[in-house]
């Protein structure tokens, strides 16, 4: 790498990226792969094991847009032509949204399954929650679709229009001058598509820290005025809101952090700033998605018995 011209500095940071991209491979293709093995054995999956495993699939092929990053540090000019640089946006930006879409169903399913609100909607949603989780899934499905191709649809018509001009500065199909618009044709178009799950998200993960917080300050509140009295459910409840709170802070990082890259919202010149920049929007697939393993008694079980299963076979054969 250093003798392709890349500074000391972008080769750690490739190898930083590469250690995120293998991680957020693991965990997410760890998660997918054990859901998919069960649904092969009961030939049936829960609610919640639906959308985590879309959701972990989603995360799966996500990061292998790292990819594109890769190459555009060892490769500056890849991206340097229009037939290039649009499949790699376009595909990128679906299962960007893909990927928000689901953390957002994630989140609703959490807020109606954990909440406890008294509101009609919420007992209706409780009752028909596995019923909608499907659709659910396929209409966020069928919305990225949208945005996305109203994004190509766009982008390729500012393209050819560019180049039918006068203005057009080359003919043989380099963007050099227009990359910067089309970039802001993504901006556009990824802002209108995510902000809708993104507002779903802050919405349902917002009422369920206000329930959860609620609900723990009553138990503690019961326990004080009656000593005798201990609820043994005050420590889940205060773990899942550590997890509700911990991914409501990460998902909101990445979205920042992702849409301004997007778009070069604040034009990016310092070449630290962009990389600590991609490191945290690469970094996002695999915490969560570690938090979730955590978080989930089966997938921690079963991921404790490989972990005890390999250190074996290693002691085996350092034995």
């Amino acid at each position: 790498l250093l003798t392709a011209g890349l500074s000391p500095a972008a080769v750690f940071h490739l190898i930083i990226l590469a250690i995120e991209f293998s991680a957020g491979v693991v965990t997410n293709g760890y998660i997918v792969a054990l859901n998919c093995i069960d649904w092969a054995k009961s030939r049936t999956l829960t609610s919640y094991d639906k959308i985590i495993t879309s959701l972990a699939f989603s995360r799966f092929c996500l990061q292998f847009f790292m990819i594109s990053n890769v190459l555009s540090k060892v490769y500056p000019n890849i991206f340097d032509r229009f037939e290039t640089l649009q499949p790699s946006l376009v595909i990128w930006m679906f299962t960007n949204q893909v990927s928000l879409c689901f953390a957002s169903c994630l989140s609703v399913f959490y807020c109606v399954k954990i909440a406890t609100f008294n509101q009609s909607l919420f007992s209706w949603l409780k009752l028909r929650l596995s019923k909608l989780v499907p659709w659910l899934l396929l209409g966020s499905i069928l919305y990225c679709l949208v945005t996305t191709v109203a994004f190509t649809l766009f982008s390729y018509s500012y393209w050819v229009f560019s180049c039918n001009s006068t203005d057009c500065v080359s003919t043989n199909g380099t963007i050099s001058d227009n990359k910067d618009n089309l970039l802001k044709f993504n901006f556009l178009i990824h802002s209108i598509g995510s902000i809708s799950p993104f507002i779903v998200f802050i919405a349902s993960s917002v009422l369920l820290i206000i329930s959860l917080w609620r609900h723990i300050r009553k138990m503690n509140l019961n326990s004080d005025f009656n000593p005798s009295f201990r609820n043994p459910s005050t420590d889940a409840h205060v773990r899942a809101l550590k997890s509700v709170v911990s991914f409501f802070i990460i998902y909101n990082i990445y979205y920042v952090v992702s849409t301004s890259l997007i778009g070069n919202l604040f034009y990016f010149n310092d070449e630290l700033t962009i990389m600590v920049c991609t490191s945290i929007v690469a970094v996002y697939p695999s915490v969560h998605s570690i938090i979730l393993i955590m978080g989930n008694p089966k997938l921690k079980l079963a991921s404790a018995k490989i972990l005890h299963s390999v250190s074996s076979c290693f002691g085996e054969v350092t034995s």
